[in-house]
């Protein structure tokens, strides 16, 4: 009995000094940072398999980087509004409003949102001057455009704390960027769409991030 109760403290030591070795890059491997938390309206499943990418760098089998990019639709805007508009985070007035100008922001931008988890707890600079961190859209004629605003997301954003009902700690290790792209408005414009999916390419100390959504109605 005695030598059975030694065992065991030996294998609860033993575990303990390992899980205390470990760092937060190995814990996200093993448990990614994505995944949806209990159950997820369906339009906003609907939205998030439309529009919602992920992708990860990995050196010497390890992830060095895990992000997703979520392009901000017109059926996701419209998510965003009605949620906060029944949770009385929006009265009728305020909501109109919002909603006009996601449809004017939508008709002249492609706006992204990229959320980044970097292994470290230093903070991401991407969008300053001098940044190592760069982005660049291909659209669906293949040609490449650069970011004309990019926006880092407060942990206090009514947007990123709705996205933190569904997706795993979204407000504890991610730091979130909002990117815009200048945009022209094929339809109203009578443009042919091009044949190409459109790719959000991010570059880094780290490696590159590429993100890509092949049906480029969705975009226009």
């Amino acid at each position: 009995m005695i030598k059975l109760f030694a065992t065991r403290v030996i294998i609860s030591l033993t575990a303990t000094i390992i899980c205390f070795g470990c760092s937060t890059t190995d814990y996200w491997a093993l448990h990614p940072i994505y995944e949806n938390l209990g159950e997820t309206p369906p339009q906003l499943r609907q939205i998030l398999s439309d529009s919602y990418r992920k992708n990860e760098i990995y050196r010497d089998y390890n992830t060095k980087m895990i992000a997703a990019g979520l392009f901000r639709s017109e059926d996701y805007r419209q998510f965003l509004n009605d949620s906060l508009k029944s949770s009385y985070q929006l009265d009728e007035a305020a909501s109109l409003e919002i909603s006009l100008e996601h449809k004017q922001q939508f008709a002249n931008q492609f706006d992204f949102l990229l959320m980044i988890y970097s292994g470290s707890n230093k903070k991401i600079d991407f969008g300053k001057k001098d940044s190592l961190w760069q982005a660049q859209l291909y659209d669906d004629d293949g040609d490449k455009v650069v970011p004309m605003e990019i926006q880092k997301i407060k942990n206090t954003d009514q947007e990123r704390l709705l996205l933190g009902r569904y997706l795993k700690d979204l407000d504890r290790w991610i730091e979130v960027f909002k990117i815009s792209f200048p945009k022209l408005n094929k339809l109203t414009t009578g443009v042919k769409l091009g044949p190409k999916p459109f790719k959000l390419e991010i570059t880094s100390l780290e490696g590159r991030l590429e993100f890509s959504w092949e049906d480029s109605k969705k975009f226009y």
